[in-house]
């Protein structure tokens, strides 16, 4: 009798984690600038760095091509360096070719003048948590470099709350939130009211572009949040 109630349980728990839930781990292939600028100072430079995503969200190391609309007003080398050679506007162009022989492109408008510009990188990122299932799921977050290493702080806000129904809530960093395949698992959840920390070692802040929360004895997605650039 106990081993039918057991069953029992499990089964309605499974039943209410995926309800109408569809798992499809297919995205569309993302290849972006992660720094892009609007503006540079005549004469000065500025590092591009990317990030190429293929179908299932999983980051790829490709050789990417530069390309500048008008060398006599910026130029930009093999690894992204912009450099700005006289005043106007620029149209900066990056593509990978994907594993399928697809060019995927990427393009930043950039205006060169002879102002001083802070094109200084932001070291933070914010977002706001929400339930994708019928399970409480709320809050916003603050994701930020720790200084002087590669890690960063994943700081919850006062404002969240979380389900305690579900077995095995973990949180991951995902760049496709349909599963937790080639995802960054941070760990299970234990705190489900108020604000609390996590660190995340060796890891950048355009590594990835949601949290993700999943019921993991199940398999099944419960909520997201989206980093915001």
């Amino acid at each position: 009798m106990k081993q039918l109630y057991f069953l029992f349980c499990v089964s309605f728990l499974l039943l209410s984690c995926i309800q109408d839930d569809i798992i499809d781990d297919q995205v569309a292939e993302e290849f972006i600038i992660t720094n892009p600028i609007n503006e540079i100072t005549l004469n000065k430079t500025y590092q591009y760095t990317t990030k190429y995503t293929d179908n299932v969200g999983k980051s790829i190391d490709s050789q990417v091509n530069w390309q500048s609309s008008d060398v006599n007003l910026a130029t930009i080398n093999t690894t992204g360096l912009i450099t700005g050679i006289a005043e106007g506007d620029v149209i900066i162009t990056a593509s990978v070719t994907s594993s399928e022989g697809k060019t995927i492109t990427t393009e930043n408008k950039v205006t060169v003048t002879s102002k001083e510009v802070d094109n200084t990188l932001s070291t933070e990122k914010k977002g706001v948590i929400q339930t994708t299932s019928s399970y409480v799921l709320r809050g916003n977050f603050t994701l930020k470099e720790i200084p002087d290493t590669n890690d960063l702080e994943l700081s919850i806000a006062d404002d969240y709350s979380a389900t305690t129904s579900l077995p095995g809530l973990y949180l991951y960093f995902t760049n496709n939130t349909s599963t937790i395949n080639n995802a960054k698992e941070i760990g299970k959840v234990t705190v489900f009211n108020g604000s609390h920390k996590y660190i995340i070692k060796d890891t950048e802040l355009s590594d990835f572009t949601h949290l993700l929360y999943w019921c993991k004895p199940f398999g099944v997605k419960v909520g997201e949040g989206e980093i915001e650039q």
